[in-house]
C-alpha cells in the first residue's frame, strides 16, 4: 500500500497527472488503469493494493493528519480547489466526482454538505454549489 500512497501524494503535486486520475475516476474505468498509469510514472503496485488503499482513505474521510493540519494553518489547503467548470457544472444537478475530485482528495470550494441530525436512524443533510449548480436535501436511513 506505500507504493499507491506514494503514488497518490505525486498526484497532488501534479496537475496532469491528477487530471489523467481523474479521468480515470470519471470513466469508472478498472482499477487495472490506475496500476497501468502508476506504472508509467515508476510506481508499482496490485490493483488489490488500490483498492485497500481507497477503503482506507475512505473511512479515514474527515480525519486530519498532523502535515494536513500543518498544510491549512500555515494558509495552505489540501482539500479544497476551485474546480469550476463553465462547461461542465451548469448542467449537474447533483453532486457529482467533478465536486470531489479523485478518491475524495480535493473538494471543489463552491461544494458544502451542511449536516442537520434529527434522530437515531436517519441523517438529514443540505449538499449546495455556491455557484447555483444544485440545492437539495438528502434523507440518509442510517441503519
Amino acid at each position: 500500500m506505500e507504493q499507491v500512497k506514494q503514488f497518490i501524494e505525486k498526484a497532488k503535486s501534479d496537475s496532469a497527472l491528477m487530471a489523467k486520475l481523474e479521468a480515470i475516476d470519471r470513466s469508472g474505468a478498472n482499477v487495472d488503469e490506475i496500476v497501468a498509469l502508476a506504472a508509467e510514472h515508476g510506481f508499482t503496485f496490485t490493483s488489490q493494493e488500490v483498492e485497500q488503499t481507497k477503503a482506507h482513505a475512505q473511512a479515514k474521510t474527515g480525519e486530519l493528519s498532523e502535515e494536513d493540519l500543518d498544510a491549512v494553518s500555515g494558509g495552505g489547503s489540501v482539500f479544497t480547489k476551485n474546480r469550476y467548470d463553465k462547461n461542465v457544472c451548469p448542467k449537474l444537478n447533483r453532486a457529482r466526482s467533478e465536486c470531489s475530485g479523485f478518491w475524495d482528495l480535493y473538494y471543489c470550494d463552491h461544494y458544502s454538505n451542511e449536516y442537520a441530525y434529527k434522530d437515531d436512524t436517519h441523517a438529514y443533510y443540505t449538499v449546495k454549489c455556491a455557484m447555483g449548480c444544485f440545492n437539495y436535501e438528502v434523507n440518509q436511513k442510517l441503519w
